[in-house]
């Protein structure tokens, strides 16, 4: 009798399983980066130095600005010994005074206190303008017949001239229309206080020292009146 043997079958081995995602097909053998995927990631390393370089580069810079040497209230005209400089690092932001401008500073008036070693800026500065040496302020306030119908300004330039109050012909003490003061200039201007009704206005002039008494004791009379000579201040 004869035995019949079947072929021997091979053992099955399946394909190596692979998998496509968004078009790259992936296998399960080792993977090899590809020559773009090395140069990003250099370049990135490279940006990310010059990044760090840049940062460390503008921290070291410093400049010079200008400080106070002292403690100083608000309203000082400032001298050359309230000033020095100092180093502080250099920033975009930066809003203090750069120490090469530091003469520009003699001679302003502080707007607000500054404590010794605080960094001056230009809003510490007062806006207004600065009285002249030996000058005074003097307030006043004036009906629409004391002056002229031109509204005054800051910087205005105006004749201060001794009027009598209505009704009355002579003045304190001195002739009607005299001088006053030839050359006063308006320091500040507003409106009168709600309860001056009669009033128009509220004017503060710059006069020499030796007038100030002279023109605050008309002023209080009613009996000073403007006329304006220059318009300093448009």
């Amino acid at each position: 009798m004869t035995t019949v043997t079947a072929p021997t079958r091979s053992a099955f081995s399946s394909p190596p399983i692979t998998e496509t995602r968004g078009g790259l097909r992936l296998t399960a053998g080792t993977t090899q980066r590809r020559p773009w995927q090395v140069g990003l990631g250099i370049a990135l390393v490279l940006v990310c130095a010059a990044i760090a370089g840049a940062v460390f580069q503008s921290s070291a810079k410093r400049v010079s600005v200008v400080i106070a040497t002292k403690t100083l209230p608000a309203g000082t005209v400032l001298t050359p010994g309230d000033l020095g400089t100092a180093s502080i690092p250099a920033s975009g932001n930066i809003t203090a005074m750069s120490a090469t401008g530091s003469s520009v500073l003699v001679g302003q008036q502080l707007d607000t206190p500054v404590y010794a070693g605080q960094v001056m800026v230009k809003q510490m500065l007062s806006v207004g303008p600065q009285l002249a040496s030996g000058d005074q302020v003097v307030g006043m306030l004036m009906k629409g017949d004391q002056m002229p119908s031109v509204p005054l300004v800051v910087g205005d330039t105006v004749q201060v001239i001794a009027v009598p109050q209505p009704g009355q012909g002579s003045t304190v003490g001195g002739t009607i229309g005299s001088t006053l003061v030839a050359s006063a200039t308006v320091f500040a201007v507003g409106p009168a206080p709600i309860d001056q009704s009669q009033y128009q206005a509220s004017v503060s002039l710059e006069v020499p020292g030796a007038d100030a008494s002279t023109v605050t004791s008309y002023a209080a009379a009613d009996q000073i009146g403007l006329a304006l000579i220059s318009e300093g201040g448009r």
